[in-house]
């Protein structure tokens, strides 16, 4: 085991012992290409908001409590699509509206007229597979463009598909905010691409998740599907203090690859294991290695996805590990996630593939270190800076147990 694993308890006893002030919970969980190295974990699953209440009603965390996935969905939607690249049934080059009609009807988003109506015009670029996969066909969540919840609120519909009720017309409805190509811009296109595995494969994204990717890795807890043991939500409030509630109902009626997902950090790490020796896992392989090279590779187009990407990316930067908030010298967009890992603090070996959901769960594949790992709290918002204090203080240990 870790050698500085005792540090990285301690460091998450302290950061969990008030609940309401400092971090309600955090799951660590690390592993090497020859299996798992690290298991912490610190806090509560479920919490009333009385903090007198706690020891009486307070459900503690442990090694296997069931989180929200959030956006760490987005990695399995991508490993599905390539499969189906792998199996010569789909290609990145391919225009994705051929298997998705609805794509040839999504508008382009050009403002708003003197009336504070939504101006839209056709597009005329056709939308490939890897664009999707890349976040590069100009799709936008509300959180990361200034117009797209006013544009979302005009037209009548959500702003993403995940919410109880979601329909995929709904998706359809939501323009492009960049013309596809242009820009990095981060937004529902891994929901348009596992709409493609669903086409390809003629399976529901729970039914193709299951029969390709989980089972096959021994994972039985990951799923779309409600579980009454899924931990709560918790929400950092004014001055700090949290309060909790139920985590929000995600869309029973259709899944997206986009996030939905819930179930145990040390199941997810199978996956991870599995990219990081290659695509295999304990005699079952879920993808080839040359694909899994390819995830690893840039896949941004031309200096004006690489700066957008750029300053995508800075917040986290410049929160975490490298606190002067330049980009990385090896920042970019791979298949699954981004990379960097180039000069943070920690040693994280350069061409990292990581990514996060909203909830803060993150993850990382270092193949260059050979190691990966997930760091989850289901707390919003999204880029606490506790959370990154903590995070930072737990990789620094982890990869001086790794020297």
């Amino acid at each position: 085991m870790l050698s500085t694993a005792s540090a990285i308890d301690a460091a998450i006893r302290d950061a969990t012992a008030d609940p309401y002030t400092g971090l309600p919970r955090v799951t660590m969980v690390a592993a090497t290409r020859d299996g798992e190295v690290y298991r912490g974990f610190g806090g509560w699953a479920q919490l009333p908001n009385d903090p007198a209440k706690l020891e009486a009603e307070g459900v503690p965390l442990t090694g296997d409590s069931i989180h929200g996935l959030y956006s760490s969905t987005k990695l399995v939607g991508t490993i599905a699509a390539l499969q189906l690249v792998e199996q010569g049934r789909l290609s990145l080059d391919d225009d994705a509206s051929q298997y998705v009609p609805e794509l040839k009807t999504v508008k382009l988003f050009k403002g708003f007229d003197d009336k504070d109506e939504v101006v839209l015009e056709d597009n005329t670029t056709p939308i490939t597979v890897k664009m999707l996969a890349t976040h590069t066909a100009g799709f936008a969540y509300w959180l990361f463009h200034p117009h797209a919840g006013k544009v979302a609120e005009k037209l009548g519909i959500p702003t993403t598909p995940y919410d109880r009720g979601g329909k995929r017309s709904d998706l359809a409805r939501m323009p492009l905010f960049a013309k596809p190509g242009e820009r990095f811009s981060y937004g529902t296109c891994i929901d348009w691409l596992t709409l493609v595995v669903e086409a390809v494969s003629g399976l529901s994204l729970e039914e193709y998740f299951q029969q390709n990717i989980f089972r096959p890795l021994g994972i039985t807890d990951i799923s779309f599907k409600p579980n009454p043991t899924q931990i709560c939500m918790a929400y950092e409030g004014d001055g700090g203090k949290y309060q909790f509630g139920p985590s929000p109902l995600m869309n029973l009626e259709a899944n997206f690859g986009g996030s939905g997902l819930k179930g145990s950090a040390p199941s997810y790490m199978r996956i991870l294991r599995a990219l990081l020796r290659g695509g295999e896992l304990d005699g079952a392989r879920i993808l080839e290695e040359e694909t899994v090279e390819l995830m690893f590779e840039d896949h941004l187009d031309g200096e004006q996805q690489h700066t957008s990407f750029g300053a995508f990316g800075a917040p986290v930067v410049e929160s975490f590990s490298r606190k002067a908030g330049k980009p990385l010298p090896d920042m970019t967009y791979g298949l699954g996630g981004s990379l960097g890992g180039e000069g943070v603090a920690s040693g994280r070996g350069a061409k990292t593939l990581t990514w996060s959901g909203l909830a803060n769960t993150f993850w990382w594949i270092d193949r260059s270190r050979g190691v990966c790992a997930v760091f989850w709290s289901n707390i919003l918002p999204f880029g606490s800076q506790r959370v990154y204090d903590l995070w930072e203080t737990c990789e620094v240990e982890l990869y001086k147990g790794l020297s």
